[in-house]
């Protein structure tokens, strides 16, 4: 029995060993990101024997013998060769080639190297997003792809981010991008009621972003179908890499300061508002003395203040972040953790930024067949925001319109809140102290996903995620003074939560279909479903104690309470096939089905698709041996995507219950009742957007310099609109899709090094977009006229619609418009003018330029931001270039340029107190050229040697220093606001945008 049991031993040993001497199994990932690599090569060299590693990174090549040595090779990374003796089982990493055209992207639903692609796709890699003092990653993006326009609507730290790429596709319905974040279509955007601006993306911590894509054409986006018709951005957060465990650790701290304000557009000082008033007064009719009597019992001019508001309500902004993080792994499982925290004071009082964030990443292979990983991103803020535009309570509309006269403190030290001091604008200290407008925001963003490698080359995965996240705004208006005061105060609490899940399945088959693997396909079906709900309850009511320290005050006359809730489902079915020859052709298709419930019962699905085609012309054997070409290749696309953020139930006929539905109450003798609120449209349907792509990518000299070119034409039509209707049927419109319209344009990139020795390196990245739109149909072709705007058939759909001014009269001093467009004859009655198109809001051409020199180890970068072409309109003006119609409020500095005697060259009219001329009527008067350059990020560093890291026991550390925003150039020489604007372009005395100067801190063990 005992020989038997040692010949069986023996045997196992034997049948181990010659397995293991006759076939080799691993696996092949990305050195960078530890994700698995698809349809990488390995062969045995020599040898025409070779396989592909599947859709999970895995292979498996039969051998004979040890010591073999095998080639790794996949197109963008550099080749490797080893040799496997006595192993059953290898992990290979490779590196990318330094190429921007060689790299690898995440593209929908899976990876892909950037010469395989047949779409126009930028990437952005994480360490460029990495300790910015900025709240969110869509802040980040400014400037660093070609095409996308990312500005902010506000300074206020967690300001919602407005971004279009290649232009504005939409009139009514929204014209922002998809994002999806690790492959969960996520709701962004502001989801606040009572706040002034929030941004739920704010929840994401910049630091644990692996890379950003930006999908811009058909064939890259189309695969979304629906809500693909204005872009895609795909962001990947960072995973774990086996190998040695790392831990990191960063910091930054700085200082903020209003980042650009004009000279002109400081308020006067006591000396000068004097001046300018009394001379408005005497110009109104008064003799000197009785003006100046005026001043000083109306305006206490002579009470001895000269308060400067603009320096009261600015103040050095604080900005400090700190993040832990640990990542690592072997084979068989990575994980990646972090920690973050995130404070940032703006430069206008009362608004502030706190976020505390977390994460955990974890990918555990199982065996060669199955695997599974989990993904959590969890973060809480708080945000403090002023009020803004026209609200008595805005500390900004305070700081330039508040007399120097006007004194926040009693001879006490007490604030000074009373009407008879502060009888217009509030007294924006005061309000600052006593008042609260308040947002918390806890986020969280999960998925748990599995793969099933069902053959070598067929592999299913599934994966739910969710996105969760509730906000709480409490807004206090004080008993005391301020908006509330007639009401003894007001209090009210909204809370908001939104839960959104999505459930993606789909089968990846990888064929080559010959043994060379010249000719290979891929083809990817899936079904995704999501569902997304909102409930919101609200509560308030007025009559608070006068007691300010009270957290929650209960209200004396409870006003309100009610709660209501929002959804919206998709469905889909979607596949993708590419082909590929000989790394030299490429082409794909995509075709997706979206069932929506937003829209009419006879037009929920629609069908959306592309087409695309790509040549690496450097693959040609006549190109084989060029010295300058490193990689050439031309590709197009052309499909169909849709728009369906048209709002949840435009599409359906709705009744509403309420004390106020259609502008009247549906109660009846205390008993409740509805109305209709919305006649719908049964066959309302998703806005359609047709992209046409072609693009050229060409890489030179060893990949020293690569450019990119694109030129697009999008053309929408079915836009959502509002259709008149007969009044008979108890509504003036409906819903209904008429118009179209055309964005074209062209965008370039160039990537290059232009030095590079043993000691020092330049890299340097430029981009810049041309777009233009035009609308090419209406209903009626009705313009669509809405204050400064005007929507015109063949015009910019954001044409400024305006009077146009041409100046003063040097005679009189009396402000003078052109009667129409035609400036053929000009007025100073302002019945007789009639707008004209002056100009659009859109730029003509945006972009950005970085460079980076590193002289051993240390490392200069800059980044610039520019953009041209587009008008910007100060809404406001009104007020502090009155002319004298508005006298009580202080004035500007542009002011001190008036019209004073016949014969003056000037562009501000005669100062009369009372002025009824209507000079300051809006009109392009209050337009400027939005033309700017920004130094959005200068960055000086130093890495520590590694003979001395060696010593610490430490991977790196890094020290530096950065300014944000250091420095603009507006090219309007007269623009009393900062040149970023939001997209429509006009300044709402929002939070002034600051710049920040920050040293930090990296270390790595």
């Amino acid at each position: 029995m005992r020989k038997l049991l040692y010949a069986f031993i023996a045997l196992l040993l034997t049948y181990s060993s010659t397995k293991a001497q006759t076939e080799i199994k691993g696996k092949v990932i990305d050195g960078k990101d530890g994700l698995p690599m698809t349809g990488v090569s390995v062969r045995i060299k020599g040898k025409k024997t070779g396989v592909q590693t599947d859709t999970n990174g895995t292979f498996s090549i039969p051998i004979s013998g040890e010591g073999i040595t095998f080639i790794i090779s996949y197109i963008g990374y550099n080749s490797q060769e080893f040799i496997i003796s006595n192993k059953d089982y290898v992990t290979i990493s490779l590196l990318k080639k330094e190429s921007k055209l060689q790299e690898v992207v995440v593209v929908a639903y899976g990876l892909q190297a950037k010469t395989t692609l047949t779409g126009s796709v930028s990437k952005v890699n994480g360490n460029e997003l990495m300790d910015i003092p900025m709240t969110s990653v869509d802040e980040m993006l400014q400037g660093k792809v070609a095409g996308l326009q990312s500005v902010a609507v506000s300074g206020q730290p967690g300001a919602l981010q407005e971004i279009r790429i290649r232009g504005i596709g939409s009139i009514n319905a929204s014209a922002q991008p998809l994002f999806v974040i690790d492959g969960i279509p996520v709701n962004a955007g502001d989801f606040s009621n009572n706040t002034t601006t929030s941004n739920t993306l704010a929840g994401l911590n910049p630091n644990d972003i692996e890379s950003v894509t930006v999908l811009k054409d058909a064939s890259a986006a189309s695969l979304y179908g629906a809500r693909a018709a204005n872009g895609v951005i795909l962001i990947t957060t960072k995973k774990g890499i086996s190998g040695k465990s790392i831990i990191g650790f960063n910091s930054e701290y700085g200082f903020g300061h209003v980042a650009y304000l004009n000279s002109l557009a400081k308020p006067l000082s006591a000396n000068q508002f004097t001046q300018l008033s009394t001379e408005g007064l005497i110009n109104a009719g008064l003799d000197t003395a009785s003006a100046t009597q005026y001043l000083n019992s109306v305006f206490q001019a002579n009470n001895g203040y000269n308060t400067n508001w603009l320096d009261l309500v600015t103040r050095q902004g604080i900005s400090q972040q700190y993040n832990v993080s640990i990542s690592g792994g072997d084979n068989k499982t990575i994980f990646y953790a972090s920690a973050g925290y995130f404070k940032q004071q703006a430069a206008v009082i009362a608004s502030d930024f706190t976020r505390y964030s977390g994460s955990l990443n974890v990918r555990h292979s199982i065996n060669e067949k199955i695997s599974f990983g989990i993904d959590i991103n969890a973060a809480h803020y708080d945000q403090t925001t002023p009020n803004q535009s026209g609200n008595f309570s805005n500390p900004v509309l305070a700081a330039f319109s508040l007399r120097p006269f006007q004194h926040p403190f009693n001879k006490d030290g007490s604030y000074d809140y009373s009407t008879a001091d502060f009888e217009q604008i509030f007294n924006p200290i005061a309000i600052a102290h006593y008042n609260r407008n308040l947002l918390g925001n806890t986020k969280v963003l999960g998925a748990i996903d599995g793969a099933y490698n069902i053959l070598r080359n067929l592999k299913f995965t599934s994966k739910l995620g969710m996105d969760y996240f509730n906000l709480e705004e409490e807004t206090y208006l004080n008993p005391f003074f301020g908006d509330a005061a007639t009401t003894q105060g007001n209090l009210t609490n909204i809370y908001t939560r939104v839960f959104n899940w999505v459930w993606t399945n789909m089968l990846d088959y990888y064929k080559e279909f010959d043994k060379n693997g010249y000719l290979s396909a891929d083809l990817k079906v899936g079904y995704e479903a999501q569902k997304s709900k909102e409930y919101i309850i609200t509560a308030g009511g007025v009559g608070l104690p006068e007691l300010t320290t009270l957290p929650l005050p209960p209200p004396a006359t409870p006003e309100i309470a009610t709660g209501n809730g929002t959804d919206y489902s998709f469905d889909a079915v979607f596949s993708n096939l590419q082909f590929n020859y000989k790394n030299k052709l490429f082409l794909s298709a995509s075709l997706r089905q979206d069932g929506s419930s937003r829209f009419g019962i006879n037009n929920q699905y629609g069908t959306f698709w592309s087409v695309g085609g790509a040549w690496n012309i450097d693959q040609e054997e006549f190109l084989a041996n060029s010295k300058i070409i490193s990689g050439l290749k031309l590709r197009a696309s052309y499909g169909t995507n849709g728009n369906g953020e048209i709002g949840n139930y435009s599409g359906k006929p709705l009744y509403g219950f309420g004390t106020n539905v259609s502008g009247f109450s549906t109660h009846y003798n205390q008993s409740p009742g509805g109305a209709p609120t919305n006649v719908g449209n049964p066959n309302l349907t998703w806005e359609q957007n047709k992209p046409f792509d072609i693009g050229l990518e060409l890489s030179l000299f060893k990949n020293r310099v690569s450019l990119e070119t694109d030129y697009y034409v999008r053309v929408t039509n079915q836009l959502f609109q509002s259709v008149p209707l007969s009044l008979t049927s108890g509504f003036t419109t409906y819903p209904g899709n008429i118009g179209s319209m055309q964005n074209k344009g062209i965008e370039f990139t160039v990537n290059a090094t232009p030095v590079s020795t043993k000691d020092f390196r330049w890299d340097l990245s430029f981009n810049i977009a041309f777009n233009k739109n035009k609308v090419t149909s209406l209903n009626g072709n009705q313009d669509i006229i809405n204050g400064t705007q005007i929507i015109r058939v063949g015009r910019d759909v954001q044409s400024v619609y305006t009077y146009l001014w041409d100046g003063v009269d040097q005679a009189t001093g009396s402000g003078r418009w052109y009667t129409d467009s035609t400036k053929k004859a000009t007025t100073s009655d302002i019945t007789q003018v009639k707008n004209a198109i002056y100009g659009s809001n859109s730029p003509k051409g945006f972009g950005g330029f970085t460079n980076t020199f590193t002289y051993k180890n240390i490392s200069l970068s800059t980044q610039l931001n520019f953009q041209y072409g587009n008008l910007l309109f100060d809404q406001w003006g009104f007020l502090n270039q009155s002319d004298g119609a508005l006298f009580s409020l202080n004035q500007n500095q542009r002011e001190l340029r008036r019209w004073q005697k016949m014969g003056d060259i000037t562009d501000i009219p005669q100062y009369v107190a009372g002025n009824t001329s209507q000079s300051n009527a809006p009109s392009s008067r209050y337009f400027y050229k939005g033309d700017y350059i920004r130094l959005r990020n200068l960055t000086l560093s130093y890495q520590f040697p590694r003979n001395v890291l060696n010593k610490m026991k430490l991977e790196n550390i890094v020290v530096y220093i950065r300014g944000t925003n250091l420095w603009t150039k507006a090219f309007d020489t007269n623009l009393t606001f900062d040149p970023e604007q939001p997209i429509n372009g006009t300044n709402d005395l929002q939070v002034l945008i600051q710049k920040i100067f920050s040293f930090g801190l990296n270390l790595n063990f």
